[in-house]
């Protein structure tokens, strides 16, 4: 029997809440506030999960809220799938220059073409919009055919350099690896056997902000 991924087993949702991820909601706050998120911005959630991100942007910053979601065990669990469309991360189904704010939390390294989700993500942004970005990354190269963010996490350059050339202009990149480390002790203590290890030792975790330029120089 193919065991389930670490966000979708019970323990995963037990300790780290509907948002699957390190740092919970304070990341997320941390990057609406500093991009000056506004009531009534279009914000897309790539890979949204269970929609915590999606409900929690709503909520206190009263942003439109959208999300894409591959997994359909996910959007089962979901109660309300409003805005929900099931759909790969780097395939996106929306028209150009939409979204005010695009996050992608804990998502990218597991997408199976990052530089594909980085041009969607540059078209589907309006001219100065945002893309919050936040995952794990590692000093090594991560293997592509793994089946965990930890095993396909890779260098921070590497994703600089991707989100560089995809034409965003990156503006703050802050190191939350503490964040991790607390959620793989937690994991640890409540018997998760693949989360102390896939989740701590040689990674981190960090959160970049880019934006896409508000006038795109044709040639």
């Amino acid at each position: 029997m193919v065991e389930a991924p670490l966000w979708e087993r019970p323990t995963m949702r037990a300790v780290a809440g509907n948002t699957l991820r390190p740092g919970g909601f304070s990341i997320t706050d941390r990057a609406a506030e500093f991009i000056g998120m506004l009531p009534g911005w279009r914000v897309l959630d790539v890979g949204c999960g269970l929609g915590a991100t999606m409900h929690r942007l709503r909520a206190r910053f009263g942003a439109r809220t959208y999300g894409v979601e591959l997994s359909a065990s996910q959007l089962a669990q979901t109660g309300d799938t409003a805005g929900m469309v099931m759909a790969a991360g780097d395939r996106l189904p929306f028209r150009a220059d939409l979204f005010h704010a695009l996050f992608c939390e804990c998502v990218f390294s597991l997408l199976d073409d990052r530089r594909s989700a980085l041009r969607h993500t540059h078209r589907v942004l309006r001219p100065g919009g945002f893309l919050v970005l936040s995952d794990l990354c590692a000093e090594d190269a991560g293997t592509p055919e793994a089946d965990s963010c930890a095993g396909r996490a890779g260098p921070l350059s590497d994703t600089r350099r991707l989100v560089a050339q995809c034409g965003l202009d990156i503006l703050l990149v802050e190191d939350h690896s503490p964040r991790l480390r607390e959620l793989a002790a937690q994991l640890a203590f409540a018997g998760e056997s693949g989360g102390g290890g896939s989740c701590g030792g040689r990674l981190g975790y960090f959160l970049m902000i880019a934006r896409k330029p508000e006038v795109t120089n044709a040639g």
